[in-house]
Order: C-alpha cells, then structure tokens, then sequence
C-alpha cells in the first residue's frame, strides 16, 4: 500500500508519472501476480520494462470489440427492479483512502471504475488495485465490474489496462462472462443508457506522447460504435454519459470535442446527464449546451483515492476561474466541495475523498455521492439528485436536488446558494 504522501502534488506529465514508476521498481518489491495469471519477474526485469515504457503513449492496434454489435451490455436485472451502480474515479492509487472507500462502497449491482490508475497503470499498478488475491480491493459489482481508459493508463500506453484488466470485466452471468473487451461501453435496460466513452487513449500528444492533448478526441473505431452500434437516436431512453475528462470546466482546461461528437449523433435539444472524473474536485454545473442545442448537466464525481489537495503548486487555494455564475468561463458551476478533511506535515490541507451511486428504479434515476467521512467506517451522504426520464418523448426531467450538507461542521461552499440551476425542472 503507498502512503499519501507519495501521490502529494502528482504532475500530469507523462514523464514525471513514469519516472515514479521507474523509482517504485527499484525501492519496492517486484509484481508476483497479473490479472492473466502467475509470472515471476525480477526486480531488473521489471525496471527495465518500466523503462521500456518510458515515453511509449499506444498500444496498438486500438482494441475494437470482436463482434460489430458487441459492447451494449444488458442490466440483469428487470427494467422496474432497484440497481445500484458505484462510480469511482481515479481510485486506482493504492493508498489506505483508496481501500477506505471501496469498503465502504461495499458490493453493488455494478461498479465502474472511471479511468486513472496510478502512477502509470502497468502490471504492477493494476494487479495491486483490482487483484483480489493480492489484496486489491476494488469494489466488484454482483453482476458485473467496468473499467474506463484514463490519461495514467496511457503513461505505460495502455497495455496492462487492454490485456490484464479488460478481460476481468464485464457482465458477469451465472454460466459465462460477457467481457468488454474495448475501453467503451452501454450498460443499458428499457429506461436507461449508461455510455462510458473513452477519453484516455487520445489524452497524451507531442514527441512520444509526453505531453497532454487539449485537443484529444474519441478514436475511429470508438465513434463508428457509438454511430452504428449505439444509435443515440433510435429511442429515446435517459442518456447518462461517463467519461475520464471532462467537457466543461471552472477550474482546468476543457477538451469539447468528445461532447461535439456525442451532439452530432443526438436529436436537437436532447438533454443529458454527464459525469467525469479527472480533476479530483468534486463540482456541480448547471446546464450547458452542446452544439446541437442539448442541455448538459455535468459533475465532476471528484476522486476515490488520490489526496485531494486544496491548493495548488503555489501554495495559492484553488478556486473557480471566475465568480461569475454562468459566464463562459465559469461555466455555469453551481457547487464545488472545498471542505477541509486534514491537514498533512502541518502546511498541506486536503480534502475528501469519496464515490457516487447510481439508483435505477423504473424511470427514476437518484444520484446520491458520498464522503469517505474522515476514513469513518461509514461513508457519508452529502449530495442526492433525482431525475425521471419519460421513454415516450425523451424528455429528462430533474425532481429534486438536495445538499445534505448545511447543518454538518463542514458545509459545502455554495458557490451560487441556488440548487436548483443545477437541475432542469419539470
């Protein structure tokens, strides 16, 4: 297990993550264990495979599923039946938040992992965090377990994340597995598309992939699937889209082009819910469009098991771009959790860790996060949101929203004072 202090003020550089990964060969024991079975490596091997790694952006070919109309997987359980689903982002860091909170998640009907294994997602990494005879303890659904591609997966460009952990998840059924075998996915029933895009394999550009793509887009294959498999507009279910990046933004940069995609394959004006990870920062929007006039309503789900720094490299709070709610800039953002967990080594404040659950009943959607609660045994509700979708017209409406918050000791910093933007009314 790492200690937090470790993953303090982890850069994005592809470089800087592969060196730490270099180091991690070197001062700690060598794998003994992959998600495919047994190997035995020595510690020169594995550093020198590390090494191999070093600058190495994709793995190819880019894996496509083997059946033109594979990757829509069927909830397994009936359309008007209670489903739970777990969402947790840039939860793959190994550290004691990170076993906190799949505890604390406990087992659901499905869980998926929203993309970042840390510090570079090779055999090592992944085996520690999703490998259960090793004491990985990522959260596995009932049913089924997901795996979304992230910017650190790519660091060691893929591979581990392609052939170790993909072929682990899937819907699991009582006599077979049906795997997902590419990093996109539809895990659907008759009211409800959860679509797991793939923001990952095109987040890294430059000489040698060393540097991050503002411009990053969905992959060839993954749009053709999206366009003749998915077929956004053949019905008219609630759409609920899952990506490692994020489209809009009031703190980082901003990569649209997966939501100009998505908005060419939609019905002018269909509105949709989308959440991402990416950022650590758990944050509330209200709605943005898309080009094709759709309204987005969009949360950073925040992170599961990376520290969750206040302030950036400056030493300076991180706050909002701008203090103008609903401006371009600020894009619309409704709330952001700025609470104070800790603080580490006397001058480091961090904040909370923690997860989401998807609530499917019939055309009743409740998204409800929580906090890992100061590493209590007991995760904590802090935010909940219904939403309705009617299949007749496909038209999504938002019920409630509430913030669970504003009576505890640590009160979200409500960045408007007004819920309500952040949901679209009936």
């Amino acid at each position: 297990m790492r200690d937090k202090k470790e993953l303090i003020g982890t850069s994005r550089s592809s470089v800087a993550n592969q060196l730490n990964a270099i180091k991690e060969s070197i001062t700690k024991p060598a794998p003994t264990y992959n998600m495919d079975g047994l190997i035995e490596e020595n510690k020169l091997a594995w550093f020198c495979k590390n090494l191999m790694n070093l600058g190495n952006s994709h793995f190819t070919p880019y894996p496509p599923y083997s059946d033109p109309a594979g990757g829509l997987f069927e909830i397994q359980k009936g359309a008007d039946e209670p489903v739970t689903i777990a969402l947790l982002s840039d939860w793959a860091s190994d550290t004691a938040e990170s076993q906190q909170v799949a505890a604390q998640v406990g087992t659901n009907d499905y869980s998926i992992h929203l993309g970042d294994t840390y510090y570079v997602g090779n055999d090592k990494e992944i085996a520690s965090n999703f490998n259960t005879s090793l004491g990985g303890a990522w959260p596995y659904g009932s049913l089924g377990s997901f795996a979304m591609l992230g910017n650190h997966e790519m660091y060691s460009n893929g591979a581990s994340y392609f052939q170790q952990l993909l072929p682990v998840m899937g819907n699991y059924y009582a006599d077979h597995k049906q795997v997902q075998e590419a990093s996109f996915f539809c895990l659907e029933n008759s009211y409800w598309r959860i679509i797991g895009l793939d923001t990952g394999y095109d987040s890294l550009t430059g000489w040698l992939g060393l540097k991050a793509n503002a411009n990053l887009d969905l992959p060839d294959v993954q749009k053709a699937w999206l366009q003749n498999t998915v077929k956004l507009n053949e019905d008219k279910r609630g759409i609920i889209i899952l990506s490692h990046h994020q489209c809009y933004s009031a703190f980082e940069d901003e990569f649209p082009n997966p939501g100009k995609f998505i908005s060419s394959l939609m019905q002018p004006g269909r509105d949709i819910i989308w959440l991402w990870g990416h950022e650590h920062w758990f944050s509330v929007y209200g709605a943005n469009k898309l080009d094709n006039g759709s309204n987005v309503y969009a949360r950073c789900i925040g992170n599961s098991g990376m520290p969750v720094e206040l302030k950036d490299t400056n030493g300076n709070p991180k706050v909002p771009k701008s203090s103008n709610v609903g401006d371009a800039v600020n894009r619309n953002l409704v709330l952001y959790d700025n609470r104070q967990k800790e603080v580490i080594d006397a001058t480091i404040p961090l904040g909370f860790n923690g997860y989401t659950l998807l609530n499917l009943e019939g055309p009743k959607l409740v998204i409800s996060y929580y906090d890992d609660n100061n590493m209590q045994p007991q995760s904590r509700k802090v935010l909940e949101e219904e939403w309705s979708i009617d299949i007749n017209t496909g038209n999504l409406s938002g019920n409630s929203i509430t913030d669970l918050t504003l009576t505890s000791d640590f009160p979200f910093n409500l960045f408007s004072g007004d819920l309500s933007k952040a949901i679209k009314p009936l």
